[in-house]
């Protein structure tokens, strides 16, 4: 195993077994996808490191940002993959970023966890004005301390109930915090309505705060242009069919893919690409573009595996592949390749 994962898993059996002396409330919210610390270090003991991830691989999926068309007006809808989950939405004026990471860990502490393999496609000193941020969960994949610090007050956060605290410690202003339950929704402005819609999945920054905070999927309509960022979820076909129902069809979805394995472990909290596509199927979404896979290594399967899933579990359903198929990182998709 390697140093870095040894170091994390002795690193957590200290904490818990510190925290196994300190009182603690119930948690606030119940997650039928939570997993206990001590299943994972099972799983990690037993599956030893993660795949080695070959460098020539991860440069192959990243290309140069269109820096000129992001700076542009976007007249038509357009939506770039910066990595991992963040994604960059463009459309009549408003710029609205998804689960922003833009550093080098997912992790509280530099030292935890190796690098991501696929830099951010767009820096923040680089990035078009921002108006608003959907947060997905408070995971450290998805909620970023350092990038959150970077954007501060200068954007709208969209944030699930129970976490609203959580940036007002780091000192943004109350009313740049917009803090939703599932099926609620806000008036960004008068052409833009955001709607916080559930997932399943969990919540824990730290030992003592599992299932504090909710967390949960983003119905983002833009002047008639209706999307759907998925964050981190498992598998629910009457959930995602309720969605699509209520606040879809979608013109464009951005699902997860990545960061099934092993799927004795993972079912419960993330979705594989066969799963994706059934998402995708059941939000009613036209044009999915998949997430979540190729920045960092977070789970057992190989780093190049979740696209070519996919392709294979669209090509079963007998589905256009141009409906949900990969990009590159840094890559824009916009205008009439929407529909």
């Amino acid at each position: 195993m390697k140093k870095s994962a040894t170091l994390t898993i002795v690193l957590f059996i200290l904490v818990s077994i510190f925290w196994a002396f300190v009182p603690k409330d119930a948690p606030t919210f119940t997650s039928a996808s939570h997993a206990s610390f001590s299943s994972w270090l099972l799983m990690r003991l037993d599956k030893g490191a993660y795949p080695a991830v070959n460098p020539a691989e991860a440069k192959a999926i990243v290309t140069q940002a269109d820096m000129a068309l992001i700076h542009s007006p976007a007249t038509v809808p357009r939506a770039t993959w910066i990595g991992h989950a963040t994604m960059l939405v463009q459309y009549k004026g408003i710029h609205f970023l998804t689960d922003p990471h833009l550093t080098e860990r997912p992790a509280p502490m530099d030292f935890l966890v190796p690098k991501r393999f696929t830099p951010p496609a767009i820096s923040f000193d680089t990035m078009p004005k921002i108006d608003f941020i959907v947060i997905s969960h408070n995971h450290y994949d998805h909620l970023d301390h350092r990038t959150v610090d970077r954007f501060g007050s200068s954007v709208t956060w969209y944030v699930p109930f129970g976490l609203k605290d959580w940036f007002l410690a780091r000192g943004i202003e109350t009313n740049k915090v917009v803090e939703l339950n599932w099926w609620e929704s806000h008036a960004f402005n008068a052409q833009v309505t955001v709607t916080f819609t559930p997932s399943v999945h969990w919540s824990k920054r730290t030992p003592w705060d599992t299932n504090d905070s909710h967390w949960g999927a983003w119905s983002v309509d833009v002047h008639g242009f209706n999307t759907w960022f998925g964050g981190d979820t498992a598998y629910d076909e009457p959930l995602f069919k309720e969605i699509g129902q209520r606040t879809g069809p979608y013109d464009m979805a951005f699902i997860p893919i990545g960061a099934y394995g092993p799927r004795s472990f993972m079912l419960k909290q993330h979705v594989d690409p066969a799963q994706a596509v059934r998402v995708h199927e059941d939000i009613r979404s036209k044009k999915s573009i998949p997430i979540h896979w190729g920045t960092f290594q977070l789970t057992h399967e190989p780093f190049l595996e979740p696209p070519k899933l996919l392709k294979a579990a669209m090509v079963k359903k007998g589905l256009p592949l141009q409906q949900f198929s990969p990009i590159k990182v840094g890559e824009t998709v916009e205008g009439a390749l929407l529909h």
